[in-house]
């Protein structure tokens, strides 16, 4: 269902006539282009889609000055014809600011004499019906569904989200949700980690919501990666659900753990999963991994689940000041670790039967990339260990 893309690069400043660059000039031609294309459609989802491809390849993270929108609807605003005034209702219903909206509809407003687009009162009919999600039981990520009507037509929107602050994965629109959520179903029913229903919006939201701002915060400091970002295409058009969605639930506060705290789960897990209480590194690994749940997983010590043990290895590997003993000792405390937190959290065992077998992929990983950089990477060096490895 995604347009063709025109390939929207503005050619280079030359000279400026009547106060307007070369460069906007051929901006606008470009993008008139697409209008006309929007023009001959008659499918209200095909026309979002090419507006949401245009003001993609227009979003820049964080930085209004070097916003393009505005720009470009003053420059159609001056040139009166069908293809502006389409692209000006495109751009009011589907630009990611309140001030590009509002200043777009008051120039189509006021393109009296040009006729309308046939889709323009198709784009103000937009509701959102429901959410379904597929989540795993570690608390990993989900894929959520959108249930979306525009004037008439059922389609939805699929996010794949990480909850770990991994932000938005894939994102795409059907438009046959029925069969698609028959299969999440039929997925869910098949798998020992999976878990399929209905949730309510203001929470779909708040978790879209929370997913965009990591993307927009990680495109913010990789500039380069925005063209790869699925969502750049796309975020618009999800932008222009959530508006009308109720508003997202308020964000969950982290449980806070007390030293104390952390200190008697250190002890439980030593006294009922048997560690040995003699091995000062293995008692450091399990204080270390009780302090990343408290610390960056949103206060939830006991969650296992391995797109968590990924991150915590990966945040390992990029941190200098861990010494040998704990590196080495790390990798045989998570699989006990998991076990027994996983138990205690409420995982059935099939569940911590595959957690297990993950997570075992995981450690060789991270063993393999430890081998790799040992040779130029000094462990003993000063850094910024966690405070539980600086005790003494």
């Amino acid at each position: 269902m995604s347009p063709v893309s025109r390939g929207r690069k503005p050619t280079r400043k030359t000279k400026k006539r009547s106060g307007v660059s070369e460069e906007r000039r051929q901006l606008l031609k470009t993008v008139l282009a697409d209008a006309e294309d929007a023009l001959a459609e008659r499918d209200p989802i095909e026309v979002e889609l090419i507006a949401s491809t245009i003001l993609g390849d227009f979003w820049q993270p964080f930085d209004a000055g070097r916003d393009v929108v505005v720009p470009l609807i003053d420059d159609a605003a001056r040139k009166p014809s069908p293809a502006s005034r389409a692209l000006l209702r495109m751009v009011q219903h589907l630009a990611l600011t309140e001030e590009q909206r509002d200043r777009a509809a008051a120039a189509a407003d006021a393109f009296t004499a040009m006729p309308e687009p046939p889709w323009a009162g198709a784009l103000r009919e937009l509701t959102v019906t429901g959410c379904w999600q597929q989540a795993d039981v570690f608390g990993d990520g989900a894929t959520l569904l959108l249930r979306c009507d525009r004037a008439g037509h059922d389609h939805g929107i699929v996010a794949e989200v990480e909850f770990s602050g991994g932000g938005m994965g894939d994102v795409y629109l059907t438009d046959e949700p029925d069969a698609l959520l028959a299969g999440m179903r039929a997925g869910a029913e098949a798998s020992e980690v999976m878990v399929t229903g209905q949730i309510p919006l203001p929470r779909a939201r708040r978790i879209l919501e929370d997913a965009v701002a990591v993307n927009d915060h990680a495109a913010a400091l990789l500039p380069d990666g925005l063209a790869e970002d699925p969502l750049t295409p796309l975020r618009a058009l999800l932008a222009a659900r959530l508006r009308v969605m109720p508003p997202a639930e308020p964000p969950e506060e982290p449980r806070a753990y007390s030293e104390a705290e952390r200190d008697e789960l250190v002890r439980a897990f030593l006294d009922e999963a048997g560690g040995p209480r003699d091995d000062r590194w293995f008692t450091d690994c399990v204080r270390f991994v009780v302090d990343y749940g408290c610390d960056d997983d949103f206060g939830r010590p006991l969650r296992v689940g391995p797109g968590k043990f990924d991150l915590l290895l990966e945040d390992v590997l990029n941190t200098e000041g861990f010494p040998p003993d704990f590196l080495e000792k790390l990798p045989e405390v998570l699989p006990s670790w998991a076990r027994w937190a996983g138990a205690r959290s409420g995982l059935r065992p099939a569940a911590i039967d595959r957690l297990l077998e993950e997570l075992d992929e995981v450690v060789e990983e991270f063993r393999d990339l430890l081998a790799e950089e040992d040779a130029d990477f000094d462990h003993e060096a000063e850094g910024v260990a966690p405070i539980a490895l600086r005790r003494e």
